[in-house]
């Protein structure tokens, strides 16, 4: 086991494997957060009020009195004051895992059959002597309930469908790439039409039915009434239909947690990115399947520091244009996209994979350049079938007169195409070769990763109080500016 990784135990025999690395900060977080949690609505206000106050007092930046305070000074004891965001409406979260959630859809004839049963079961309203009176509201009653138990599970199945809007946007592209963006629209509008046909039918008839002449009539209004909402429940069977078929590929669609920090193992075809998802994750990794590819993509979880992480393998990508990609490859896109990912590039310079050497690095350059932000690993799989091209990539460099020169040579190879293995190897001087049969190179894998991981966590959290600093300082100029005013 490789420095900086550890078994977790939680009381039991078995542990989990765990990216426990030599630890950013100390176990304790800032006072500054701890603070800013605990604080409730009413001491937010009391805790800007009087920073603002301290700094006319003082003569100092709203910043200069709360740093000079401090979160421990009985001064200002509620701690720092919060962001200026606190104050303004909050912007509606995203729903995530809405799409697991969709309804089961009852199929048509089913719903059909219990309306009518639940309508020819209703007695007229209670002491009506009169027996005209008895059958109107009989009539009325019964296409009132048919007309509901057809339209009201309607409403209930269409409310629960999230709209594209309120979706985050990973799991907007999974819907669009399973059922298509506009066929889910399309499908939900046809249901929704469906169900103001029937209120409509089934409210005119049941007012006939109230305002017929006698019992016949009242009687005559309800047969052709229920009749006429059967007829237009089965001519929109279709809609119904159609909706089932959406819920079921949504419901069937993996779970993944978009808020999640996420390990993606990219590269082309068969390079080895489930070996090593098996190989990094603290235990089995689950097998997802999602209804456009029969390819089945592992995800697991991991932890550093102890936040807890996905990783997973995505589709293979090739070397083409977007619009003739495929929906693994876009679906592997949107990962990178729309998760908060870091990346983990597979490359298989054997070309066993099926993709050659140029392809290969043709596509690593494209992500680099698609997702420059993303922190980023290089992987050479298979390591124990280059002992050739190792040999003469060393060989190279031990004919570079520096290592700046060797570093100038590397960043030379890194703007021009590739053509080999020995090209490719010596142009990522920093990639990490591993194989998952005589483990070669996973310790160091490890450790790459943890390094990474937290030098990325170290960036947030510099962006994050950079930003809170910002708002705090705006939100007490804020206050000062209305105090002043009034």
């Amino acid at each position: 086991m490789s420095r900086g990784w550890r078994l977790l135990s939680s009381g039991s025999s078995s542990g989990s494997l765990s990216l426990a690395a030599r630890p950013l900060h100390s176990s304790s977080k800032a006072p500054y957060k701890t603070h800013r949690r605990q604080l409730n609505g009413v001491e937010r206000a009391a805790a800007i009020g009087l920073a603002a106050l301290q700094a006319q007092q003082q003569g100092t930046t709203p910043l200069a009195a709360g740093a000079a305070a401090g979160p421990d000074s009985s001064s200002l004891s509620l701690g720092p004051p919060p962001a200026v965001a606190q104050l303004q409406l909050q912007r509606p979260k995203k729903k995530v895992g809405a799409l697991q959630k969709v309804p089961v859809i009852s199929p048509p004839d089913e719903l059909a059959a219990s309306a009518l049963k639940r309508a020819l079961k209703v007695q007229p309203a209670a002491g009506l002597k009169n027996e005209a009176e008895k059958e109107r509201s009989r009539a009325a009653k019964q296409l009132d309930t048919h007309m509901k138990e057809l339209s009201v599970p309607l409403s209930r199945y269409l409310k629960a469908f999230p709209p594209l809007s309120a979706l985050h946007p990973f799991e907007a592209a999974l819907l669009d790439l399973t059922v298509g963006a506009a066929t889910y629209a399309s499908v939900l509008g046809k249901a929704d039409a469906l169900r103001k046909s029937l209120q409509e039918v089934g409210k005119g008839f049941a007012n006939r039915a109230s305002n017929a002449a006698n019992k016949r009539a009242a009687a005559a209004v309800a047969e052709e009434g229920s009749e006429a909402l059967a007829a237009v429940f089965a001519k929109g069977a279709k809609a119904v239909e159609d909706l089932k078929k959406v819920s079921r590929a949504l419901r069937s669609l993996p779970y993944v947690d978009p808020s999640l920090p996420t390990l993606a193992l990219v590269g082309a075809p068969n390079v080895g990115k489930s070996s090593l998802v098996r190989v990094l994750s603290s235990g089995v990794p689950e097998v997802c399947n999602y209804p456009f590819t029969t390819r089945s993509i592992k995800m697991g979880h991991f932890y550093v520091d102890a936040q807890r992480h996905q990783i997973t393998d995505t589709p293979g990508l090739l070397h083409r244009p977007d619009e003739y990609r495929n929906k693994m490859e876009l679906l592997t896109l949107a990962a990178l996209q729309h998760l908060p990912s870091s990346v983990v590039f597979v490359a298989d310079l054997t070309e066993e994979c099926g993709t050659s050497v140029a392809d290969q690095w043709a596509i690593r350059r494209e992500l680099r350049a698609r997702f420059p932000a993303k922190p980023w690993i290089d992987v050479l799989s298979k390591a124990d079938l280059l002992q050739e091209v190792w040999q003469e990539v060393e060989q190279q460099r031990q004919h570079s007169n520096s290592s700046s020169e060797s570093a100038a040579a590397a960043g030379a190879a890194a703007a021009v195409d590739v053509q080999d293995a020995v090209q490719f190897a010596a142009a990522i001087t920093g990639a990490v070769r591993v194989s998952s049969v005589t483990e070669q190179g996973l310790g160091e894998l490890q450790e790459g990763l943890v390094e990474m991981l937290q030098s990325d966590e170290a960036v947030k959290e510099a962006a994050a109080g950079a930003s809170l600093v910002q708002e705090d300082n705006s939100a007490a100029s804020l206050l000062q500016q209305q105090g002043s005013s009034s």
